[in-house]
């Protein structure tokens, strides 16, 4: 259990109707429940109580500069830390009661001013503030119904700003590939974008929330009108200089010969392009098949082997055990060595400054991913945080026999029930971003979160808290070989 400070008594005591006269708040103690309420978004969610503890505190400070007698201040500080506590605690209930509306509007924070209409973006926060104000007045029934106007104004800033954000870019890439005559040069290509963009402009009209789907489907349309207007610029190319034709059949020539030579095959020229391609699949397949082949020799060998061994040691189960025990750590170094190897090739995908990358001594491979950062009290994935979530699915990739876990992780800011759904909600964001992006895997992502129970470092500090808000994206490896043998490969190595 992690250390709280003092004024948290005050807190519970304060909450229950009783006083808290057992010992007199330091300067500390109230600047440090400030700093939670501040953590916790209080200036956002109950900026009433939180501009009272501000105010109460610096009356405090300025009476000690001057000094001001004692129970002048010991009664400020106490004032402070007690509407500090208020805060916290509105803040948190109003954080997990309008978890939605809170959600929505950060999705539009986040899109930035540059994607946010400044008329729709106005109303919206006057109406959030007026739900903030009648939750910190108590008054949940007003606040419901203010919460019902302040969501569809935001719905509506939400469409305007997706659209900006993720339609808009689609529809630019699909016209400059039209300009570019893709409609006659890569026709199949150009169909998919428009496909795209058609697709991303319905699931923002009617789901603006679904912001990594929009963004996904995003990137295939910008993907696709790129193809085509790559296909097409090399269509005017060969069109206005015929004789590249020759060069690029050429090229193209010399680089299947190359994977011919790799693959030991012959590949006769006279073969149309698409038989010569034909040939190349099928010899990687035979040597996909024949590795199988030689792997599954080598486990009944080494089976065989084993109960030889155990035969003639006499003692069939002590052996057994043994050798079980054996074959174990056998399998965890062979998969800590592969794990390595493979980890060699992450280097390439993650800056060191936004991913941590870790091997366990069970072999398990973990992503920490230190600049995915949530707004606090928030499952929201920031947009930015997009493109790190794609290269985790590239490295996932690098793993496809192993299973995959979701894990949240919170500071010690707010109660064990507030955080440790809080680290429920953005493990299962990430789980749902992953799974929009890479459905082969959906049965074997599992989403897990540990609030607050384990942290990485002091949860003391500003830079401590900060490290133990964290998600962790963890492969994990096969505990016996058993089960190493019962997991299908699934992603595309």
């Amino acid at each position: 259990m992690s250390f709280r400070p003092s004024y948290l008594l005050v807190i519970c005591l304060s909450l229950l109707g009783t006083s808290y006269t057992a010992s007199a708040t330091t300067l500390d103690e109230a600047s440090q429940a400030i700093a939670e309420a501040e953590a916790l978004r209080a200036a956002e969610f109950s900026p009433g109580h939180f501009n009272s503890a501000k105010k109460s505190l610096q009356q405090a400070r300025t009476l000690l500069r001057k000094g001001g007698n004692n129970p002048k201040v010991r009664a400020l500080l106490d004032e402070s830390a007690d509407r500090a506590s208020q805060a916290s605690h509105a803040s948190q209930a109003f954080s997990q009661n309008f978890s939605k509306l809170v959600e929505s509007r950060d999705r539009l924070k986040l899109a930035g001013d540059e994607y946010t209409r400044d008329d729709l973006g106005e109303r919206s926060e006057k109406e959030f503030s007026r739900v903030v104000e009648a939750a910190e007045d108590g008054n949940m029934k007003k606040a419901k119904r203010e919460a019902s106007h302040a969501r569809d104004t935001l719905n509506a800033a939400q469409i305007v700003a997706a659209r900006e954000q993720f339609s808009r870019p689609v529809a630019k890439a699909v016209a400059n590939a039209r300009n570019n005559k893709a409609r006659d040069y890569s026709p199949k290509a150009l169909k998919e974008a428009i496909t795209m963009q058609k697709k991303v402009q319905s699931l923002i009209k009617y789901d603006p929330n679904a912001q990594a789907q929009a963004y996904a489907l995003s990137q295939q349309g910008q993907k696709s009108a790129a193809h085509a207007k790559a296909i097409a610029d090399q269509g005017i190319k060969l069109r206005k200089k015929p004789h590249l034709v020759e060069v690029w059949v050429d090229a193209s020539n010399a680089r299947m010969e190359i994977l011919a030579t790799a693959l030991g095959i012959q590949l006769d020229s006279s073969l149309s392009s698409e038989m010569q391609l034909s040939l190349l699949k099928q010899a990687i397949k035979d040597m996909q098949g024949e590795y199988q082949a030689q792997l599954a020799d080598a486990n009944k060998q080494s089976r065989d082997l084993t109960k030889k061994l155990a035969k003639y040691e006499g003692d069939m189960a002590s052996m057994e055990g043994e050798l079980a025990a054996m074959a174990e750590i056998r399998l965890k170094l062979q998969l800590k060595r592969e794990a390595e190897a493979k980890i060699k090739r992450l280097t390439k995908l993650f800056d060191p400054k936004d991913v941590e990358v870790l091997l366990t001594p069970d072999a398990d491979v973990i992503f920490r991913m230190k600049t995915l950062n949530f707004l606090s009290g928030s499952a929201v994935i920031p947009p930015q945080a997009y493109a790190l979530l794609d290269n985790a699915i590239k490295s996932i990739d690098i793993f496809p026999t192993r299973s995959v876990r979701i894990e949240g992780h919170t500071d010690f800011m707010g109660t064990n029930e507030y955080n440790q759904d809080l680290s429920e909600r953005r493990a299962n964001a990430v789980k749902g971003y992953l799974n929009q992006n890479m459905p082969e895997y959906t049965n074997q992502l599992d989403a897990v979160g540990h609030g607050e129970e384990k942290p990485i470092a002091n949860n003391e500090t500003s830079e401590g808290r900060t490290k133990n808000r964290r998600i962790d994206i963890i492969l994990v490896a096969p505990r016996t070989a058993a089960e190493a043998a019962a997991q299908p490969e699934i992603g595309s190595n």
